[in-house]
């Protein structure tokens, strides 16, 4: 019965999220800040995931085709986590990008060459920024433990990758 309940929840129809939540005997309950939390951290992994492969596509300098590997790696691994926590918890979580981060997406789409790396950069500069804020944030003020633990075990690596596109940009622009 076990491996049936795990072909569930992985599965990729519209209603995992119900089948996880009958089938689920963890309900955790959680802080209205944690679940606000999993889910922005839901939208902003995906869209560095797709952004990632993208830049592995477009990308001119072997730099930032690295750098995008990277992100993909781990920003799948966090999001994988991320999924677990709002699964355990019952926090429905979005299956789509938000409009803005789509209308990024779209942006970068329509860019070549150097121009394209120099922005992706700085795009992931900022939203490095911003994440690492939130998860700060996260961090001090949520109330679930594990979210908050998983805010801190995420953080090094969120600052790791702004040091890494912070580095890729002073030596290039």
């Amino acid at each position: 019965n076990d491996t049936t309940e795990s072909t569930t929840n992985t599965s990729t129809s519209s209603n995992t999220a119900t089948d996880a939540n009958t089938s689920t005997t963890t309900g955790v309950v959680t802080d209205e800040k944690s679940s606000e939390f999993l889910k922005k951290v839901t939208n902003s992994g995906m869209a560095e995931v797709q952004l990632a492969k993208l830049a592995q596509q477009k990308a001119t300098i072997d730099a930032v085709k690295n750098f995008a590997a990277m992100l993909e790696r781990d920003h799948t691994a966090v999001n994988q986590q991320v999924k677990t926590l709002a699964d355990q918890r019952s926090v429905a979580i979005p299956t789509t990008i938000s409009d803005d981060k789509q209308k990024m997406y779209n942006d970068m789409q329509k860019k070549t060459g150097k121009a394209f790396d120099k922005d992706y950069i700085s795009m992931m500069v900022k939203s490095h920024n911003d994440g690492i804020s939130l998860f700060e944030n996260t961090r001090s003020n949520a109330s679930d433990i594990d979210v908050k633990n998983f805010a801190d075990k995420t953080l090094p690596t969120l600052k790791m990758h702004l040091d890494s596109a912070k580095a890729i940009q002073k030596r290039y622009w």
